[in-house]
């Protein structure tokens, strides 16, 4: 009788791990087909974009933002951070929740290799080199804060984008940024400002 028993708990346990297992994969497909497939978890693997993940998490921490840094990477680690290669220009990157299985924050792969080149898709002569490259990179950081605060659980695309706002108004009322000074506070003060304006006109269409 208790041999009965436990032959049936344990296909009641095989079979619900299989039922989650096929689940998970039809998760799986979903965001991947939502965001153009060929997507691929930010890891070891991946050097190249690894490199450059590393690299937006040190100018992170170089102008004070560490917690922000090491949430990113442990959420890396987690399998949490995926590299988005279809992801269209008009986004840097997306929060996917798929059957309540699948979680993750989506970059597009542009975005993280090159700020610059993804926010700047066409030349433009009359923004300094250095201001095009500190906004393209605060953009990007801001946005994956705006992305971070859906996965933290904020449902409302508006509510999503005050606190990537929120965010950037930080930035400017931190020690570190108090700390700059002649051109390379400009440049920030004005990649800030640009920033700002860029997330409080997407907040606007949002609330239309």
């Amino acid at each position: 009788m208790m041999v009965g028993v436990r032959f049936q708990i344990l296909a009641a346990l095989l079979i619900a791990a299989a039922t989650y297992g096929v689940l998970l994969r039809i998760a799986e497909t979903k965001a991947e087909t939502a965001l153009g497939g060929k997507g691929f978890p930010l890891d070891d693997k991946r050097p190249d974009e690894l490199a450059a993940f590393q690299r937006l998490r040190t100018s992170l921490s170089d102008i004070g933002e560490q917690a922000l840094a090491n949430r990113l990477e442990r959420l890396r680690q987690d399998g949490k951070i995926w590299i988005a290669p279809s992801l269209g220009p008009g986004r840097w990157a997306v929060f996917v929740e798929s059957l309540r299985l699948v979680r993750r924050i989506y970059v597009r792969r542009l975005a993280l290799m090159d700020p610059r080149a993804h926010h700047y898709p066409v030349a433009q002569a009359g923004i300094p080199d250095a201001n095009q490259r500190t906004f393209a990179w605060i953009s990007l950081a801001g946005a994956l804060r705006h992305e971070l605060a859906h996965y933290d659980g904020m449902i409302e695309e508006a509510n999503a984008y005050a606190a990537e706002i929120a965010w950037y108004e930080g930035l400017r009322a931190s020690p570190w940024f108090a700390s700059l000074e002649g051109k390379t506070r400009a440049v920030y003060e004005w990649a800030i400002d640009s920033a700002v304006l860029t997330a409080r006109s997407a907040r606007e269409k949002e609330t239309r």
